[in-house]
C-alpha cells in the first residue's frame, strides 16, 4: 500500500516521528488473502469504491445495494476495518486526501496496477514494467481511436507520468448489460474494418511470438492434456493459410461497457491491438460473461455464440458461414488460451475464476479435434485434467497417456467427498455427454458415461476403501502418498496399490488377476504387520482386517449399515432393462445379439441374459407330446412357416398357452433379471404373432395378438433388423423375396405406430447392412435413451 501512495505523491508511515506529519484514517475491503482491496478515507459519506464494482450479476448487485445501505446507515467505521497512517511528506500529489476519492489495489501478478477515483477521473497506476507497458499501449490506442468509430463512446486519456495515465469518467453515460444487444454487434461490426487486413499464418509475428512464449511454459498447474491439445492444433496448422485481423480491444467483456440506447461507452484499452483475429472480442464477450457471470457450462456457451451471431454482424464477420464462426472461434481459443496461461503461470496464488475459465476453454478446444481424438480420449484428457490440482490418486492407471486406457477398462479414483461431487457435476454437464448414470453408495459414486460417439466410460469415485462392510485402506494416508507420472496422472503409490489389489480379491476370495502379480512384489519384503499377513497368511486377512480401528465397535456398526443401505440402493437404482430384437431370417440377429452382448457387459458392466422369443416359463407346446429332448430336437431341426394348421380353434388355443407364458413370465423376467440389474436381450419377441404368425404355426386376425399387447410389460429397446431382400436371400434361402419384402414393410409399419403411442419405450427400424453402424445406433440409441 505504501508503494502506491509513494507513485501517487504521498509518503506514509504506520509510525514516525515527525511532527509535522498529518494523520491519515483509512477503511478497506480486505482480498481473500488479508490484504487490502478498497481503500477510501474514514470520513467519506458515500461508497466510491464501487467504482470499481462490476454489479453484473444478481448477487452482485445485492452486495453493492448492502454496502450503499451500510453508508447511508453511517456504520462504515464500526463494520469494515480501518488502519491510521502518517503522512510525511507530499509531491506531486494527483488529489487531496481529505477530498472523495477511493482506490483498488489491483491484482496480484506481473500486470498488476492500481487504479485511483478521484477528481471524477480514474487514474492507472503501473506497478510493474510489464504494468507500465499496457498503460502506454491504452494511451496510444486510445489516441489513435478516440472519435474515429461511430457509435463508440471512450475516455480521454491523459499521461501523467510512466506510472500514471488518467482517464475520463463514462460510467455515467450509459447501464451495465450482460447480454450482447445489437448495438454491440453493430460496434463489433464497425471495428472489424478498422485497419483490417488478411495475413498468411506464417506472416504473422503477433501469432509467432505467442507460440514461442506458450513452448517454455512450465506450469505444473496448467492442466498437462489442455497443453497438449493446444500442441496439437499448432501442429495442424497451415503456414500458408490466410488470416483476416483487425482492431480488438481484448478484454471486451460487460464489466468494461456501458450501453447507452445506440452507443457504447468502452473503456480499458490496455490490450487492444491490430494484431488479432476479427470477431476476437465477440467470442470473448460471449465466453467471460458466460462463464464469470452466469457459469454456464461450453455446450450452453456454444448455443449462445451461434444464437447471438445473427444479421448484419453475422454477414460481415463471417458471411452467414458456420464453418467459418468456428475457424475464428478456433483462433480466438488458441490466442486467448496462449496469452492467459503465460500470465496465469506467472501469479503465485490462483482465485477460483481461473479454474473456472480453464476448464470452459479446455472443453471448447474439443470441438476442433474429432478428427484427432474420440469423444471417449477427449472426454478422460478433460477428467484429468479437471483434477489437475485437486486431491486425487489413480488405482492401477498404467503409466502412458490417460486417454490410452484400453477400450473396455474402467477409471478408479481415490478422491475426496467434495472433488467426488464436483466431478460429477462436470461430467453430467460436458459437451460430449449425451447421458451419464450415478450410482451413489456411502465410499464411492460409480459414474456411467454414454457419450454422444455412442462410446462408453465407466468411472469409480471412490472416497472410502472398502469391501462390503470392512474398510481396508486409509484413502488421506493414499492421496497423501501419491505421485504424479511421467504423462501428469496422479497414481497411488504402487505400494498402496498392492496392497488395495492384495486386500480387494483376497477378502471376495479370488486369485490376483495374472496382470497384477509383478505389482505384489512391493510388498513382499514389507515388513508392516499387514503386509506379513497378506503374504504369508492370506486365510488370516479377514481376521487381522477386522481387528483394525475402522472395523470395531460403532465403525463396525456404522460400515455394516451403510453397506445395508448401499445393498438396498443398488437394487433401486441399478436396475436393469430388457432389449428385443425382431427381423425376418437372415436379418443379422443373432449376430446382433452376440456382439451386443459382450459390449453390454464389458462396458454397462451388466450381466447379459439371453431369451429366444419368449420367457419359457412354460415349454413349447409339443413337449407335452413328445417329450422335452425330442420337442426341442424337432424345434432345431426344422425349418419356420412350416406347420400346416388352418384352425381357428387350435391357433387360438396354441396363441393362449403362448399368451400365457409372456403374461406370467415377464413378471419372473422382471423380479429375477430387471431387478437384479441384469440386461435381457430376446432373440425376437412378442411381435412375431402379430405380423408373422405362421411361423408359430398359427392363423389368427392380427387385431387379436396386437390387442393383447397392450397387458404386457414393454422392453425398454425393440430393434427391427433389416436390409434388402437380395442381400438376405445371401445370407439364408429360407424365405421368398416377396415374402421377405412383406414382412419386412408390415414390421416398419408396426414399429411406426407402436412408437407414436409412446416416448418412453423405442422402437426403431435399422438397416442391418453394415455390423458396426448397425452396433454403434443400437448403441447410439441406448446411450440417448436409457434413462
Amino acid at each position: 500500500m505504501e508503494t502506491i501512495f509513494k507513485t501517487i505523491g504521498f509518503t506514509i508511515a504506520e509510525t514516525t516521528n515527525n511532527v509535522a506529519a498529518k494523520k491519515l484514517d483509512l477503511l478497506y475491503i480486505k482480498n481473500p488473502d488479508g490484504t487490502p482491496r478498497w481503500i477510501w478515507e474514514k470520513n467519506q459519506k458515500h461508497p466510491l469504491f464501487l467504482k470499481f464494482y462490476a454489479t453484473s450479476s444478481y448477487r452482485a448487485q445485492l452486495f453493492a445495494a448492502g454496502i450503499r445501505f451500510l453508508f447511508y446507515l453511517k456504520l462504515q467505521k464500526i463494520v469494515f476495518a480501518g488502519k491510521s497512517f502518517w503522512v510525511t511528506n507530499q509531491t506531486n500529489t494527483l488529489f487531496q486526501l481529505q477530498s472523495n476519492w477511493a482506490l483498488f489495489t489491483g491484482t496480484v501478478g506481473p500486470n498488476n496496477k492500481a487504479i485511483l477515483y478521484a477528481n471524477a477521473c480514474f487514474y492507472k497506476i503501473a506497478m510493474t514494467p510489464s504494468a507500465q507497458q499496457l498503460i502506454h499501449n491504452e494511451h496510444a490506442m486510445l489516441q489513435e481511436v478516440c472519435g474515429t468509430i461511430p457509435n463508440l463512446i471512450t475516455p480521454e486519456c491523459i499521461q501523467i507520468s510512466e506510472e500514471i495515465i488518467q482517464l475520463t469518467d463514462v460510467s455515467t453515460l450509459g447501464k451495465r448489460t450482460n447480454e450482447c444487444t445489437l448495438a454491440h454487434l453493430n460496434l463489433l461490426s464497425r471495428m472489424s474494418v478498422v485497419n483490417n487486413r488478411t495475413v498468411a499464418l506464417e506472416d504473422w509475428d503477433f501469432f509467432t511470438t505467442l507460440k514461442n512464449e506458450f513452448q517454455l511454459l512450465n506450469d505444473t498447474r496448467i492442466p498437462a492434456n489442455m497443453i497438449r491439445k493446444i500442441n496439437l492444433l499448432l501442429e495442424n496448422t497451415n503456414p500458408n493459410e490466410k488470416i483476416t485481423l483487425s482492431l480488438s480491444h481484448g478484454d471486451f467483456t460487460q464489466w468494461n461497457l456501458y450501453e447507452a440506447d445506440t452507443k457504447i461507452a468502452l473503456y480499458d484499452w490496455e490490450l487492444a491491438s491490430f494484431e488479432r483475429t476479427k470477431a476476437f472480442d465477440y467470442f470473448h464477450f460471449m465466453i467471460q460473461n458466460g462463464v464469470m457471470v452466469e457459469r454456464k457450462c461450453w455446450s450452453e456457451i456454444y448455443k449462445t455464440i451461434k444464437e447471438n451471431c445473427s444479421g448484419a454482424f453475422a454477414t460481415t464477420l463471417f458471411n452467414n458461414e458456420l464453418e467459418e464462426l468456428n475457424r475464428y472461434l478456433k483462433w480466438y481459443l488458441l490466442l486467448n488460451c496462449q496469452y492467459y496461461l503465460k500470465v496465469y503461470a506467472s501469479q503465485p496464488k490462483w482465485h477460483a475464476q481461473i479454474d473456472w475459465l480453464l476448464l470452459v476453454w479446455n472443453e471448447a478446444l474439443n470441438t476442433f479435434l474429432t478428427n484427432q481424438k474420440s469423444a471417449r480420449e477427449l472426454l478422460i484428457m478433460d477428467v484429468f485434467d479437471s483434477l489437475q490440482n485437486q486431491e486425487y490418486a489413480g488405482l492401477k492407471v498404467g503409466n502412458y497417456y490417460p486417454e490410452k486406457l484400453p477400450e473396455n477398462a474402467d477409471i478408479d479414483l481415490i478422491v475426496t467427498q467434495k472433488t467426488s461431487k464436483n466431478l460429477m457435476n462436470y461430467i453430467q454437464n460436458h459437451a460430449l455427454v449425451a447421458n451419464s448414470t450415478f450410482c451413489k453408495k456411502s465410499f464411492m459414486n460409480s459414474v456411467l458415461v454414454f457419450l454422444t460417439d455412442g462410446s462408453f466410460l465407466a468411472l469409480d469415485l471412490i472416497t472410502q476403501l472398502k469391501v462390503k462392510n470392512l474398510e481396508i485402506g486409509d484413502a488421506k494416508a493414499i492421496l497423501a502418498n501419491s505421485f504424479r507420472n511421467n504423462h501428469g496422472v496422479k497414481n497411488a503409490s504402487e505400494s498402496d496399490t498392492a496392497r488395495f489389489i492384495a486386500l480387494f480379491y483376497t477378502l471376495n476370495g479370488a486369485k490376483i488377476p495374472a496382470k497384477y502379480l509383478a505389482l505384489q512384489t512391493c510388498i513382499q519384503n514389507s515388513t508392516a504387520p499387514l503386509d506379513v499377513v497378506l503374504q504369508k497368511s492370506p486365510k488370516e486377512v479377514l481376521h487381522f482386517i477386522k481387528k483394525t480401528k475402522p472395523n470395531r465397535a460403532m465403525n463396525f456398526i456404522k460400515n455394516t449399515l451403510n453397506y445395508g443401505i448401499d445393498t438396498l440402493k443398488d437394487s433401486s437404482n441399478n436396475r436393469g432393462f430388457s432389449i428385443t430384437f425382431s427381423g425376418v431370417d437372415g436379418a443379422g440377429k443373432s449376430t446382433v445379439i452376440e456382439n451386443i452382448a459382450v459390449i453390454i457387459e464389458k462396458r454397462l458392466r451388466k450381466k447379459v441374459v439371453v431369451l429366444r422369443h419368449r420367457p419359457s416359463v412354460l415349454p413349447i407346446l409339443s413337449v407335452w407330446t413328445k417329450g422335452k429332448q425330442k420337442a426341442h430336437q424337432d424345434a432345431v431341426e426344422s425349418l419356420p412357416r412350416q406347420g400346416q394348421n388352418q384352425s381357428l380353434l387350435s391357433s387360438l388355443l396354441r396363441f393362449s398357452y403362448y399368451y400365457l407364458d409372456y403374461l406370467l413370465g415377464q413378471f419372473v423376467v422382471y423380479f429375477k433379471h430387471i431387478l437384479r440389474g441384469d440386461v435381457v436381450l430376446y432373440d425376437r419377441y412378442y411381435f412375431d404373432f402379430i405380423n408373422d404368425s405362421k411361423r408359430s404355426n398359427i392363423v389368427l386376425p392380427k387385431n387379436i395378438s396386437v390387442f393383447g399387447y397392450r397387458f404386457l410389460l414393454k422392453p425398454k429397446f425393440n430393434f427391427f433388423l433389416f436390409a434388402d431382400a437380395a442381400i438376405i436371400l445371401k445370407r439364408k434361402q429360407e424365405l421368398s423375396k416377396i415374402t421377405i419384402e412383406k414382412l419386412t414393410q408390415e414390421y416398419q409399419l408396426l414399429f411406426e405406430s407402436l412408437q407414436s403411442q409412446t416416448t418412453s419405450t423405442v422402437y426403431t427400424s435399422i438397416n442391418n447392412v453394415e455390423l458396426e453402424l448397425t452396433l454403434q445406433q443400437i448403441l447410439t440409441t441406448i446411450t440417448q435413451k436409457k434413462s
